[in-house]
């Protein structure tokens, strides 16, 4: 791994952890991210880029690895709110599909579209990662943005993914990544972290190269770009200080967890994978 930028952009960046849980999507939502609910990417430690031109950042490196232009069919795995859909959609003129194991996300998504005048090149379902509704080979590329962090079985949901692509398309993934194994302290906070985010485990790069290889798909590149990401975890903190959840809520966990972020994303332990695979 390399902690080089894997900067090779085609689309022009401007101001668009794992996905939050769903029953508090719109107060992330309306939070200083705007709908990108993922890291953001700084170029270098001058970068003043604000935190939701940076999760824009990550979205532009996602679509330049990707082959993105009208006509084409892309996929996106784990979709959120739509905005990365949305994004790639309008800035390329490929038609996206969207899916999520969220109603409400969805919901918002297509709300989200309607707004923007583009429901006609993009569709959002509800929809498993590990089984989903498409024929073989109906995508010319894809891409999931923190959404394997949340899979029991990755080799799987990657097979189902490479099965659904045409052969010689991209598959772009990035994700949290721990680089090194951790202990004590370390392994409590990652511990917690996975918890609060829903993940049955935080990837590790051998276990995410072995699922890739199962999967049928062919490595092309894999950055550990956390370096460039780091500085999310504290500004997702200071954007989610006025979220209040209810003491019973099903998701307070999870709230009052962001107040933590910061002491995970300095564990030099935490990385951030940018890997980009193909169908033979």
């Amino acid at each position: 791994m390399t902690d080089d930028p894997p900067v090779r952009d085609s689309v022009p960046s401007s101001p668009d952890s794992g996905r939050p849980p769903d029953e508090h999507a719109g107060n992330v939502d309306s939070a200083a991210v705007d709908g990108n609910i993922h890291v953001g990417y700084w170029d270098s430690a001058a970068d003043d880029r604000s935190l939701d031109q940076a999760t824009d950042r990550l979205t532009d490196l996602v679509a330049g690895r990707l082959t993105a232009a009208p006509g084409r069919r892309l996929l996106d795995v784990g979709c959120g709110t739509g905005r990365p859909a949305l994004r790639i959609a309008r800035t390329t003129g490929a038609h996206v599909s969207g899916i999520s194991v969220s109603e409400q996300d969805i919901d918002l998504a297509r709300t989200r579209a309607d707004a923007t005048a583009l429901a006609d090149r993009v569709d959002f379902r509800y929809a498993d990662a590990c089984a989903l509704p498409f024929e073989a080979g109906s995508f010319d590329g894809a891409w999931a943005i923190e959404s394997l962090m949340h899979i029991p079985d990755r080799t799987a949901a990657l097979t189902e993914i490479a099965r659904t692509l045409r052969p010689g398309s991209p598959l772009v993934i990035t994700d949290v990544l721990i680089r090194s194994p951790v202990t004590g302290e370390a392994a409590e906070i990652v511990r917690r972290t996975s918890r609060a985010f829903r993940s049955p485990s935080l990837p590790e790069p051998a276990e995410l190269r072995t699922a890739l290889e199962r999967a049928g798909l062919e490595v092309v590149e894999f950055n550990d770009i956390g370096e460039h990401v780091r500085r999310t975890y504290q500004a997702f903190a200071d954007a989610f200080t006025d979220v209040a959840p209810s003491a019973d809520g099903r998701h307070h966990e999870f709230f009052t967890f962001t107040r933590s972020l910061p002491r995970f994303g300095a564990l030099p332990q935490v990385g951030y994978a940018f890997v980009v695979a193909r169908r033979p």
